[in-house]
């Protein structure tokens, strides 16, 4: 979800990319519909149409429309439109809840007209060092102090039972505990992707690629502006790579793509 400050900067950095004027634009994951409605209100779409399969169980919110825009449940693993139905697709912060990233991506091109593009941004990535998602209980934004109660990496190698034992040690706050610890181990509005499968997915999708970033994060903190020395010491790398992870990108918290559907492929 973005706010109106968020919004204009994603459209605007959109715009580098993706000429929305008089276009049929899918927005995935819309999710309380913020973003789409300042697009169809204050930019020259044709039509835009945002999905998300959790309107109701996340959002709070109906399927609604209005005169040039709607909004509907929809999957971006299975999307419920005929083969090029839109010239672009968006998505800003919701490739993270994604299952099957390949799956979604093959759809994506499946919906876009020949030459049409594809923009997304979206973080945290799990294997980063805030990819746990956990922002702050009972609060909208992230909280250093709650941040802080987390090892940097600690979702990828402690297992439930070490990482209660550790947070029980950091505070008595038992509410804060077992939010801490459903986030971690038991949400099911994140996917658990690795730097690498995005990577993998996103080369072997079929489309151009147009433009690709990354931002990256060895400190909890960082994400807030916050300038602080690397916390990626040796013996966290020793558990990361124990635990199975590709340590090459586990500094990569966000990515920024453009690709494109050409003719041929």
């Amino acid at each position: 979800m973005c706010d109106n400050v968020e919004a204009k900067k994603f459209i605007e950095r959109i715009n580098a990319h993706i000429t929305l004027d008089g276009k049929n634009v899918l927005e995935i994951g819309c999710g309380n519909g913020n973003l789409l409605k300042i697009i169809a209100d204050q930019h020259k779409v044709k039509y835009i149409t945002g999905v998300d399969s959790m309107l109701s169980s996340w959002w709070e919110i109906d399927e609604s429309k209005g005169t040039n825009w709607s909004i509907i449940n929809g999957n971006a693993e299975q999307l419920c439109f005929n083969d090029s139905s839109f010239d672009a697709v968006i998505s800003y912060a919701a490739f993270e809840h994604i299952g099957d990233i390949q799956m979604a991506l093959s759809e994506i091109k499946r919906v876009l007209k020949p030459y049409g593009r594809f923009y997304t941004e979206f973080s945290p990535i799990w294997t980063s060092i805030v990819g746990h998602h956990f922002v702050a209980s009972g609060e909208n934004v992230f909280n250093p102090k709650h941040l802080e109660l987390i090892p940097p990496w600690g979702h990828l190698y402690i297992n439930e039972e070490n990482m209660r034992e550790h947070l029980i040690s950091q505070t008595d706050d038992e509410g804060l505990i077992n939010e801490i610890l459903h986030f971690i181990y038991h949400s099911n509005i994140i996917n658990r992707r690795s730097r690498e499968c995005y990577v993998n997915a996103i080369i072997n999708c079929g489309m151009i690629i147009k433009k690709y970033s990354e931002t990256v994060s060895f400190n909890r903190l960082a994400i807030l502006g916050i300038v602080q020395e690397s916390e990626l010491t040796y013996d966290v790398l020793q558990c990361i790579e124990s635990a199975g992870y590709n340590t090459a990108g586990i500094g990569v918290h966000s990515m920024t793509v453009c690709l494109e559907k050409y003719q041929s492929i």
